[in-house]
């Protein structure tokens, strides 16, 4: 009986500290926690021709993230929406990952403040990492599956990523930049009021 006590007590203060790790993550991706409700925050890069000139292998022209945390289930969920166009191309091309819990400290073998989401279908992971306060890294660490915006059908693996698409440093802005990628009107008006 005593064992079975301990172990309960010892997965509590694991589930615990998990939440207090996610709930600090959260408070420097997006400015506060999701306290039960869906919270955004928008980061953006556009890549200007003497960047890509110094990066030659680099396609990606411009990309923009969408972050979301749902809470309003016992444990978070979180969701990146990611906007690509590369150099040669006009089309604006879209990815998005699921993620798990987020902590904010490392565990053994893991790295701090990093959200490892996975694409659909086996379509690759996006992961997103704090650089500071008003910037986050994008990493891709194998391409991810793309497609034309507003189409899924039109899926492209991960071909248009040149050798220098590994890593990406995209700068806060505000979310009304990323209204693009709401799923609905309402989720419009979260955005639209800061939310």
């Amino acid at each position: 009986m005593l064992i079975v006590v301990a172990v309960a007590g010892t997965n509590l203060a694991a589930r615990a500290q998990d939440a207090k790790e996610d709930e600090a993550f959260q408070q420097r991706l997006f400015g506060r926690t999701t306290d039960g409700k869906q919270i955004h925050a928008c980061f953006s890069r556009v890549y200007d021709a003497a960047h890509l000139a110094q990066h030659p292998r680099q396609n990606v022209r411009t990309m923009q993230l969408l972050a979301v945390a749902n809470g309003e289930e016992d444990k978070p969920k979180y969701e990146l929406r990611l906007g690509i166009t590369f150099r040669k191309s006009g089309s604006h091309y879209e990815t998005s990952g699921d993620c798990g819990s987020i902590h904010d400290t490392s565990d053994v073998g893991g790295t701090a403040g990093v959200a490892h989401c996975g694409v659909d279908c086996d379509g690759g992971r996006l992961d997103v990492a704090m650089k500071d306060a008003k910037s986050v890294l994008v990493t891709i660490p194998a391409g991810v599956r793309i497609w034309r915006a507003g189409s899924i059908n039109d899926s492209d693996k991960s071909k248009r990523f040149g050798a220098d698409d590994k890593v990406f440093r995209l700068d806060r802005t505000a979310l009304t930049d990323c209204l693009h990628f709401a799923d609905d009107a309402q989720e419009k008006a979260l955005l639209r009021r800061g939310q």
